[in-house]
């Protein structure tokens, strides 16, 4: 179901191509000229006679030094981009987790920003992402006894938490195993509000923290996310994300697909430039390549060149 929130920007769209449509419309000329040139202009410099498989056969994929703005990124793997998709058809945060081909390696794409979002599952338009993330690992909670906590301190009373946060808080003042995941709503909740944050538990103030646990980041290769998806009013047509990089999330061919995460587990072994022979793929995943100028990883954006 359409949210409130993108119903008020779809009818803005709509109410914008109203307007256009009572102007005096250019018309093509009776020889069709304009069409031709503008199939000119859009055609692929990569892509084959009559849109055929692109020339060359290698595959090519470089780290990137951010996001790019003046050329599209496709997303890849499927977790990351099912988790846009998923973010801009609901009003409330999406979360998910993937595994990365580099161990230790926190994702790239946490923060804030704007992108514009194209593909067959979403609305194309700009959105402002608001998005954590990590390394996944279970987070061992404790807490420290406070004897003078700040005047301005908001101290919370263990007993009026929810259950399931009242027996980890419990868990972590007590010395026991209070452990979480940091991408679920309790994790969430323990993330944002009990590390660092203030409680009472039997008259004493605690203080929560995570505790320390040896190489559990180092070693970790999945990394989580928890955000939102939100319209930008850019997406109702007023220009406001002009900048913003561009990510596609449809999913590349099968067999693409499969040669990129071949390159991807090579990459992470040095870092440096890979390449492998795409002389065996069909023309479908061979033109995707060729259409894809960079990939969005979980860890880090690559530049895709076809020689």
């Amino acid at each position: 179901m359409v949210s409130t929130r993108r119903r008020s920007l779809l009818a803005t769209l709509g109410a914008a191509a109203a307007a256009g449509c009572l102007g005096d419309a250019p018309t093509d000329p009776p020889d069709g000229s304009a069409t031709d040139a503008a199939d000119a202009t859009e055609s692929d410099p990569n892509a084959g006679p009559e849109g055929g498989a692109p020339d060359g056969d290698t595959l090519r994929l470089a780290n990137a030094d951010g996001l790019p703005t003046d050329s599209p990124v496709s997303v890849h793997p499927r977790p990351l981009a099912e988790l846009l998709e998923r973010g801009a058809a609901t009003d409330g945060p999406v979360r998910a987790t993937g595994a990365t081909v580099l161990t230790g390696k926190p994702p790239f794409l946490p923060g804030e920003r704007t992108v514009r979002l194209v593909g067959d599952e979403v609305d194309d338009g700009a959105y402002a992402l608001d998005i954590d993330g990590g390394l996944l690992y279970e987070w061992l909670l404790g807490a420290t006894a406070v004897e003078d906590p700040p005047a301005d301190a908001d101290i919370v009373a263990v007993e009026g938490l929810s259950d399931e946060r009242r027996s980890l808080a419990v868990e972590a003042i007590e010395g026991g195993r209070a452990t979480v995941e940091p991408h679920t709503p309790l994790g969430t909740w323990a993330r944002t509000e009990f590390v660092g944050g203030y409680v009472r538990y039997d008259g004493t103030v605690y203080r929560g923290r995570e505790r320390q646990q040896t190489d559990a980041a180092f070693f970790s290769t999945t990394v989580w996310y928890v955000g939102t998806v939100t319209p930008t009013e850019e997406a109702a047509g007023d220009g406001s994300a002009t900048d913003a990089p561009t990510l596609h999330l449809d999913p590349l061919p099968s067999a693409a697909a499969r040669v990129v995460d071949d390159l991807l587990g090579d990459w992470a072994s040095n870092l440096d430039p890979v390449e492998a022979d795409i002389s065996d793929l069909d023309d479908p995943a061979r033109r995707a390549l060729a259409e894809t100028d960079f990939l969005l990883t979980h860890v880090t954006p690559f530049e895709v060149s076809i020689s």
